[in-house]
């Protein structure tokens, strides 16, 4: 067993959230139905080489060993935004991919990353890596809706360069195990991040997400917010990590996490946590579990509505922030309305 989405500093380690024990489960190269792009990308590969990210070591090598799909964009201007699908259905259960892109110096372009399939027991381990040169911007947004008994590992970088720009989204519903570690590196000066997520689980469904922001240039900005809920036997472990490094002077750090839970046997467990090594730095790290604006809530109810259907019209409204950076409007209604099943009470 190897430990994956592991806590870069141990915290709370009898709440069992320091890491996730799993191995990789795929021996061999599998057919995917799609070609993959023939040329990486060196720039961002020597950008790359000496990092460490991923959910560890184990599932990293079996990406690499046996990767069916690779995408590779190397952009400079502006470039209008791409939709890549990562589909998966019973012909072709297994999808083992990596997406590069990498954005040149005063470069802007926009991705709409969306995974999904149909059938049973689907199976995908992702690798996503951005590089944002100097002065560039950049808006992501990641969607892993799969069926039930599928299995997503998914693993998200970014280094962000001198005054460049990331909005970065991630929107998880379905799938009955899931592992999602987020890293962005705030390398350069004045390097800003933008990220968003929510995540709706049910039945005994299992998330484990870890999202760490490292700043190392001065006066770099980060603001990191997930919303989601959990219903049924669900259980979700949040792990978020602002590491303000030595020399990130006037830096800025923020993230939270805010879960509804509607059923007493939930298990939900989050862990903000803020490191700081430099002088003249502002972090903030928060969480809310179970909580809803009381002055909202009770101003829907006096309308009419009974308490429950008033907390799933505020946690609609949450999620729809999130939900509207999608620009793909058929998809945008999809999922609102499959949050809309899910978040059904009687």
């Amino acid at each position: 067993m190897s430990k994956l989405n592991e806590m870069r500093m141990y915290a709370w380690n009898h709440t069992g959230l320091n890491w996730v024990d799993g191995e990789h489960s795929i021996n061999e190269k599998k057919e995917y139905f799609k070609k993959s792009d023939e040329n990486s990308i060196e720039e961002l590969e020597n950008a790359f080489k000496d990092l460490e990210y991923g959910l560890g070591s184990e599932i990293n090598k079996e990406n690499k060993d046996f990767r069916n799909y690779s995408i590779y964009r190397n952009l400079s201007g502006e470039n209008k935004t791409e939709t890549i699908d990562l589909i998966m259905d019973q012909e072709n259960p297994t999808l083992l991919c990596g997406v590069d892109i990498n954005l040149k110096e005063n470069s802007s372009a926009s991705f709409l990353i969306n995974a999904f399939g149909s059938g049973e027991n689907l199976y995908i381990n992702s690798q996503i890596r951005v590089n944002l040169k100097k002065a560039s911007k950049a808006k992501i947004v990641i969607v892993t809706n799969l069926p039930e008994k599928s299995k997503n590992l998914l693993a998200f970088t970014s280094i962000i360069g001198e005054d460049a720009f990331l909005d970065i989204s991630y929107i998880e519903l379905g799938n009955d195990y899931s592992l999602v570690n987020i890293k962005n590196i705030l390398k350069g000066d004045r390097a800003k991040l933008v990220e968003e997520g929510i995540y709706f689980k049910e039945k005994d469904q299992f998330l484990d997400i870890l999202a760490e922001n490292d700043h190392y240039g001065n006066k770099t900005d980060s603001a990191t917010h997930f919303n989601g809920a959990l219903k049924d036997k669900a259980s979700k472990n949040w792990k978020g990590v602002v590491d303000l490094k030595n020399g990130c002077h006037k830096a800025d750090g923020k993230i939270a996490d805010y879960s509804m839970m509607f059923s007493d046997q939930v298990k939900n467990k989050t862990a903000p946590i803020l490191l700081c090594r430099e002088k003249e730095v502002a972090g903030n790290h928060a969480a809310s579990i179970g909580r809803l604006n009381k002055d909202m809530l009770f101003y829907i109810m006096s309308r009419g509505f009974d308490k429950k259907k008033a907390e799933s019209m505020m946690l609609e409204a949450t999620f729809a922030k999130t939900l509207d950076k999608i620009e793909d409007q058929k998809l945008k209604d999809e999922l609102s309305k499959k949050v809309h099943q899910m978040n059904t009470r009687d």
